[in-house]
């Protein structure tokens, strides 16, 4: 079943199956609504979970895009404001996003929680979606040879659960050769750029590991509702 489509069942018939286990790279330049897109494609199904790694927006922020689901977030932000701030069930809090052992260390813990979740309702066990808002941010604080030897296992953790990751990337705030080596951990690249003439369209491309490339998709945002324009 093509699961990743439960948000995006427009985008979904004309980009093709993307099918868990899958690491796909969200290419997409400043203000074209990146994150309202990875976030609409790691929404939660009825007995799905969605983790956000997010360096770009505090815990409030990120749960306010989600309509309810099972949600965790792992806030690499607040921290570095707010040293006191704890833990919660739903929340946790690393220092910065150069602390990529307390990143990892976190994520295991929510990993924890979702598996605790499901023996408690005693519910057969649904995917685990992953949003990384964005390496972008994570690229300014870290070398990028750091950067790779952690996705590198942190993707394979996501394939071997039979996940979906989306990692969000301004292509414009990094080189060809950083682009090139994250491409490596990926099974899948979608790129977004802007419509000319309209700010509120974007074009979306899907590119599979084999190099088969998608026709372009139009599509905007109608408040929280993702709209595909007609080819």
């Amino acid at each position: 079943m093509d699961q990743i489509s439960a948000g995006v069942r427009d985008i979904k018939g004309r980009i093709g199956d993307i099918r868990p286990p899958s690491n796909i790279l969200l290419l997409a330049p400043p203000f074209c609504d990146a994150e309202r897109l990875a976030y609409t494609l790691v929404r939660p199904s009825d007995n799905d979970h969605t983790i956000v790694i997010s360096t770009d927006e505090d815990a409030p922020t990120v749960y306010a895009s989600f309509a309810g689901g099972k949600v965790w977030v792992l806030d690499c932000i607040t921290k570095s404001m707010d040293p006191a701030v704890a833990d919660t069930e739903g929340v946790k809090y690393v220092g910065s996003p150069a602390d990529l052992t307390g990143l990892g260390i976190k994520f295991t813990k929510i990993l924890d929680s979702v598996q605790k979740s499901g023996e408690a309702e005693d519910a057969a066990p649904g995917q685990v979606r992953v949003c990384v808002n964005s390496l972008s941010s994570f690229l300014i604080y870290t070398k990028l040879e750091a950067i790779y030897r952690f996705y590198h296992i942190f993707s394979a953790r996501i394939r071997r659960m039979n996940g979906i990751g989306i990692y969000i990337l301004n292509p414009g705030s990094v080189d060809e050769k950083t682009i090139s080596t994250l491409k490596q951990l990926m099974t899948g690249i979608l790129k977004v750029e802007t419509c000319d003439g309209d700010p509120g369209v974007h074009t979306l491309r899907y590119q599979d590991i084999s190099g088969r490339v998608s026709p372009p998709v139009r599509y905007r945002f109608e408040g929280d509702e993702l709209v595909v324009d007609e080819p």
